[in-house]
Order: C-alpha cells, then sequence, then structure tokens
C-alpha cells in the first residue's frame, strides 16, 4: 500500500489510491477540498479540520485518512461490527479491525 500525504496547518489527509473504489464520497461532500481536476486533488487547507474530518470518515475503504494537529480524538471505530452491502458493488466493512497484508498489521476502521 502506497500512502501519499497533504498536510495543512490543522490536519493531514492521507491516501491510497490502491484502496479506492472511487465511492466519490469526498468529492461530493467537500468539493473545495477534493478535486480531481486540480494538482494537487487533495487541499486540505481550504476547509477546517472538523470538516474534513467529518467527510473522510465517510470514506467507505478507509483510503482517506487523517491526522489532526490538535487535541481533538482520533478517528473512533462504530460501537458495533457494521457490514454494508452496496447495491451491485462492495461491502462496506465498519468496527475495530486489524488488516495484515504483506507480513505488516495496521489498525483500522473502515475496510
Amino acid at each position: 500500500m502506497s500512502r501519499k500525504t497533504y498536510t495543512s496547518s490543522d490536519v493531514d489527509v492521507s491516501f491510497d489510491a490502491g484502496r479506492c473504489i472511487h465511492a466519490a464520497e469526498c468529492v461530493k461532500r467537500l468539493p473545495a477540498v477534493f478535486d480531481t481536476k486540480k494538482r494537487p486533488w487533495i487541499q486540505p487547507d481550504q476547509a477546517n479540520a472538523d470538516e474534513i474530518t467529518a467527510v473522510v470518515e465517510r470514506c467507505p475503504s478507509g483510503a482517506l485518512q487523517y491526522q489532526r494537529h490538535d487535541k481533538a480524538e482520533p478517528e473512533q471505530p462504530d460501537p458495533v461490527n457494521t457490514i454494508t452491502l452496496q447495491p451491485d458493488g462492495p461491502l462496506y466493512v465498519r468496527r475495530d479491525l486489524s488488516l495484515e497484508l504483506n507480513g505488516e498489521t495496521q489498525a483500522e476502521t473502515r475496510l
């Protein structure tokens, strides 16, 4: 997995293209920050940290993640296991998850 990080003074947003399923939650909900026609396509300085983190947490695959620079709580997993089947599409899984890939384990909240 290769993650690229986009930095602002309030929050860093990282993106893993290999995990993206193009649900477009980001570009629909916060186009000032997530605009595929601009370079870089993620511009976290175009909105406040609360707006950005709310949208990033809607990314169903976890391709988008964030790191806040303030003392706000990090993303919390759903209190119960949640699996949502999308019409003609993937399963969205949410909870306190561990992903093992290439011998490495990482904590996740969305897959």
